[in-house]
């Protein structure tokens, strides 16, 4: 099922939940690619010129100025929105972490993005615009011709390869059951960072990898092998290391090809 947004501005608008001076307001989540359910949730983003007072006192933090993520919540027709508020300020600093200059850069400062800047990130690539859709437009043209991509890659292969060290010192212990767990965390994040390669963002929706490899089904990993290993069908409990040896092989064999 799929979500209508030319409506959200109004609705914001007759809960006194919009600015009067805003950028654009746009929606993503799972209602916006057509994987929605009749219990998800729309996920509105709000990118204001000045900083909004939430009413329900809820934040997050973000390593940006100011460092607070505004939130509210309502229900529409029953459906329940999730609504951030995002600086214009807040977004041009996230991306000025992500320039080709900044990923070069041994301490460049897209080390820092923090877990809602990672998200907006991954949304971006397929958020539906509620106005004309020119502000989204300009953001896509400049996340083109950033490290965007690059950055979220490097996250995920980090992440992928930091498990496979933990395995590599587990079964040295004979430590089975933490290797299969770190096993298949190595591999969840090796299939993100190849779906990332691919133009498939979501590495903070776990719930979305299947439906992605659907997508892509890549020549690397076929999604039948990929859904064989997630779903460890060859799993043997009396030889769980021939399981954890496979699956770190092809792990390994990602991070090599995979072109940041």
């Amino acid at each position: 099922m799929t979500y209508d947004v030319s409506g959200v501005i109004a609705e914001l608008k007759s809960r006194n939940l919009l600015p009067s001076a805003y950028e654009t307001v746009f929606a993503s989540g799972s209602l916006v690619r057509g994987w929605g359910n009749p219990t998800s949730d729309l996920d509105v983003h709000v990118v204001t010129k000045d900083v909004w007072t939430s009413s329900i006192d809820e934040t997050n933090h973000v390593a940006l100025e100011p460092n607070t993520l505004q939130y509210e919540g309502t229900f529409v027709d029953g459906r329940r929105w999730d609504v951030e508020y995002w600086t214009a300020g807040q977004i041009d600093q996230v991306l000025s972490k992500i320039t080709p200059e900044q990923f070069a850069d041994d301490q460049g400062t897209w080390r820092t993005l923090s877990y809602h800047e990672i998200a907006l990130l991954e949304r971006l690539p397929y958020a539906a615009a509620a106005d004309d859709g020119r502000w989204l437009e300009r953001v896509r043209a400049t996340l083109a011709s950033s490290a965007h991509r690059s950055v979220l890659i490097v996250n995920s292969l980090k992440q992928a390869d930091s498990y496979t060290e933990d395995v590599a010192g587990q079964l040295a212990r004979d430590d089975l059951h933490s290797a299969v767990i770190a096993a298949r965390n190595a591999f969840s994040h090796a299939v993100d960072a190849l779906q990332a390669s691919l133009g498939q963002f979501g590495s903070l929706w776990p719930k979305w990898r299947a439906r992605r490899m659907q997508i892509l089904d890549p020549r690397l990993l076929p999604f039948e092998t990929y859904w064989a290993i997630e779903t460890m069908r060859t799993f043997d409990p009396d030889n769980p290391q021939k399981w954890i040896e496979e699956t770190i092989a092809v792990c390994q064999r990602i991070s090599m090809e995979v072109t940041v």
